[in-house]
């Protein structure tokens, strides 16, 4: 089964994603918001930190957006974590 979703982006452009993803998403999603939530910031506080776009982090932890590595490395510097403990989950 596939989910087409809406990318966040200003293009606005969809694509398709399979079930197995989406569990992938979600799972980081979840884990994303449990560092968060230890290091007591807000969803805005880590995208200042992170220097990223108004309401990525909830998508992100919602599994809506597929984030590049770019991204990753961002949020891992702004947690102060090794990059790999972001996919530690």
């Amino acid at each position: 089964m596939y989910l087409v979703i809406k990318c966040l982006n200003e293009r606005h452009i969809r694509y398709v994603i399979s079930n197995r993803d989406i569990n992938v998403l979600k799972r980081f999603g979840t884990h994303l918001r449990n560092l968060r939530k230890d290091r007591k910031l807000s969803q805005w506080q880590l995208e200042v930190a992170a220097d990223i776009s108004k309401n990525q982090v909830g998508n992100i932890e919602r599994g809506e957006v597929n984030i590049t590595l770019i991204t990753a490395t961002a949020i891992a510097k702004a947690l102060d974590i090794p990059l790999k403990d972001l996919f530690d989950y």
